[in-house]
């Protein structure tokens, strides 16, 4: 994917956190360092969660069988903050893959905890992440070690993959989940290309205040 689909913080947040006309870079940076800092988002992220919890049939239910879960990766599973601030909030492909080896991505503690009420239901959950193939064996790592275990499949994006936007591989991983004789109750991501081109029943959109992705 092309660096073209990654928003640097200033179109995001100057929307999303506008009141004067006039403002400086560094403050709008601390603006978004504090959302994320003081709790703020996780608070949104539990929110969301809490809505989407009702949408789980109860234990037992006839309505789990063959009723999957979704979810990416890349802040809406694991926290990749450290990372967004420690590039001023832009994005620097390098830097960005180094980071990934690294496996220092955490938790998102309610879409963990959601996680393992649909795992705990019986239902099969699977990952779709915009990383490319060549990261599975470190991203499996930092999942695992995250808490995040028991995942039927991991879709990774082909390393050769060049098309500006990933709406396309995401529906068609969607699709094939579907082919095999699943039905996607749920879909989790903090990007609207997450969730488009169908394949699902339920959107749940998270808050991401930083980036954007075609």
């Amino acid at each position: 994917m092309k660096i073209s689909r990654w928003l640097v913080v200033v179109p995001v947040v100057a929307v999303l956190f506008c009141g004067c006309a006039h403002r400086t870079l560094d403050s709008v940076k601390a603006e978004v360092a504090s959302y994320y800092e003081s709790g703020r988002h996780e608070q949104e992220v539990a929110r969301v969660m809490s809505k989407a919890m009702k949408l789980l049939p109860p234990k037992g239910s006839y309505n789990i069988e063959g009723s999957a879960v979704v979810f990416d990766i890349d802040d809406t599973a694991l926290n990749t903050y450290e990372y967004q601030k420690g590039v001023g909030f832009g994005h620097h492909g390098p830097a960005w893959h180094q980071w990934i080896g690294m496996s220092r991505a955490t938790a998102i503690k309610p879409v963990l905890d959601f996680y393992n009420q649909a795992k705990d239901r019986g239902m099969p959950v699977f990952f779709v992440t915009g990383r490319r193939e060549k990261f599975r064996a470190v991203t499996e790592s930092n999942l695992r070690q995250c808490g995040f275990d028991g995942w039927t499949e991991l879709f990774m994006k082909p390393d050769n993959y060049n098309n500006e936007s990933v709406v396309g591989f995401k529906s068609g991983c969607r699709a094939a989940i579907e082919s095999r004789g699943y039905k996607i109750l749920i879909n989790v991501g903090d990007q609207e290309s997450d969730l488009a081109g169908g394949h699902c029943r339920h959107k749940v959109l998270l808050p991401n205040r930083i980036y954007g992705v075609k």
